[in-house]
């Protein structure tokens, strides 16, 4: 449960402190670079969340369940 809670934490932390970021100290950007801003800070948050989760799913001895 501590990781279900801790990956909606993540995921809605990076959305929203990259939206504040776009929203208030970006004024000079473009809307493309806005864009950009907001995808690097979810391929960060998605990456974070998988290294979280392969490495639960590793000690659990569930990556190679589909090799049975």
């Amino acid at each position: 449960m501590l990781r279900v809670i801790l990956s909606i934490i993540t995921l809605a932390g990076f959305f929203i402190g990259s939206l504040v970021y776009v929203g208030f100290y970006t004024a000079g950007y473009f809307w493309w670079q806005r864009a950009i801003v907001v995808l690097v800070a979810l391929i960060i948050a998605f990456s974070a969340l998988a290294i979280m989760w392969v490495t639960w799913a590793g000690r659990r001895g569930m990556m190679g369940w589909w090799r049975e």
